[in-house]
């Protein structure tokens, strides 16, 4: 399965993904998120919708957690994100640290397995492909149940299939520019993260991820006729967001709004 064939199945991980993640008890309070690459991103989701409910968190590569295992005071769990997870870095990370660790992934961990007291496997948003786009998806939808609710997520699902066909047509509308840039606060900070990233793999071009009230403190010199924007924010608000991306028309970016529902983030990559 190629990788556009597994993003258009990703319906099945968010099914799965909405069902585990409302029956997951793991404590939340006071936890480490971590993960490597897109599942770092991920973490720094996760991390921010923890405090948003009033939990102490941090999100922190694996890799860091790793070689600067102090970094992690204060915190009295771990939870590792790894598409495999195997990943070296956490499970590094997790012996180092001595604490008791939760894991997602989207296959059997293996002897890996061993160093985490909980795991939750979304193996229907298991990916043969190099680039991760449904495990990262169905993670999300992971933990916004796991935190806003059943009740919040259970629509995404079918929300997903009903905007099947708009993939196609995005593709033809898609800004031609020399350079990209991704710009997102609050949770779509870690999304923006992540897009520059899918962005950068798949099509190997010019793009950068930026908070979008930081884009002002110098990256914006880069703005020009040549340059694409994605600007991130909350449906029914981001004004500053958006101020931000009017700025950067003016300059002659072409700017696409992305607005979203917190409880529909996933979709906002769709978008």
């Amino acid at each position: 399965m190629g990788m556009l064939d597994e993003i258009q199945a990703s319906g099945e991980g968010w099914a799965q993904a909405v069902e585990a993640g409302s029956a997951c008890a793991w404590p939340w309070q006071n936890a480490l998120f971590l993960g490597s690459g897109s599942s770092y991103y991920l973490a720094r989701i996760a991390a921010w919708l923890a405090r948003s409910q009033g939990f102490w968190a941090q999100a922190l590569p694996s890799g860091e957690a790793m070689l600067y295992p102090h970094l992690a005071a204060g915190a009295e769990r771990v939870v590792g994100i790894s598409r495999s997870g195997q990943t070296t870095e956490l499970l590094k990370a997790v012996e180092t640290l001595g604490l008791p660790a939760f894991l997602l992934s989207t296959r059997d961990p293996g002897e890996g397995g061993k160093a985490f007291a909980e795991r939750v496997v979304l193996d229907r948003a298991r990916e043969e492909a190099i680039v991760q786009t449904r495990s990262f998806s169905s993670g999300l939808v992971f933990f916004l149940t796991a935190f806003l609710g059943k009740e919040a997520t259970a629509h995404l699902p079918r929300l997903f299939a009903e905007r099947q066909g708009e993939l196609w047509e995005l593709a033809a509308s898609w800004p031609r520019a020399k350079r990209y840039f991704a710009l997102g606060t609050g949770a779509a900070w870690g999304l923006a993260q992540e897009a520059a990233l899918k962005l950068k793999e798949t099509a190997l071009v010019q793009v950068e991820a930026f908070h979008t009230l930081e884009f002002r403190h110098g990256p914006m010199s880069m703005v020009d006729g040549d340059t694409a924007v994605f600007l991130f924010h909350p449906q029914g608000g981001g004004e500053l967001e958006r101020a931000v991306g009017r700025e950067m028309a003016a300059l002659g970016a072409e700017v696409v709004e992305v607005a979203y529902r917190l409880a529909e983030l996933p979709l906002a990559l769709v978008p």
